[in-house]
C-alpha cells in the first residue's frame, strides 16, 4: 500500500514541478518500468509453481 502511495506521490510531483512534455516523459519510461518489472517477477514466478506442483 505504501508503494502506491509513494508512486502516486511521485506522479503528481512530477506533474506539477515540470513541463508537460518532460512530466509524459518521465511517466512514459516508469510506466515501461513497471510493465517489465511485471513481466520479469511473472517469468519467475511461473517456472517454480510448475516444479512445486
Amino acid at each position: 500500500m505504501n508503494f502506491l502511495r509513494l508512486l502516486k506521490h511521485l506522479v503528481s510531483s512530477i506533474w506539477k514541478n515540470s513541463s508537460p512534455f518532460q512530466a509524459a516523459l518521465i511517466t512514459s519510461i516508469l510506466l515501461a518500468l513497471i510493465i517489465i518489472l511485471i513481466i520479469s517477477v511473472v517469468q519467475v514466478l511461473v517456472p517454480f509453481t510448475y516444479i512445486a506442483i
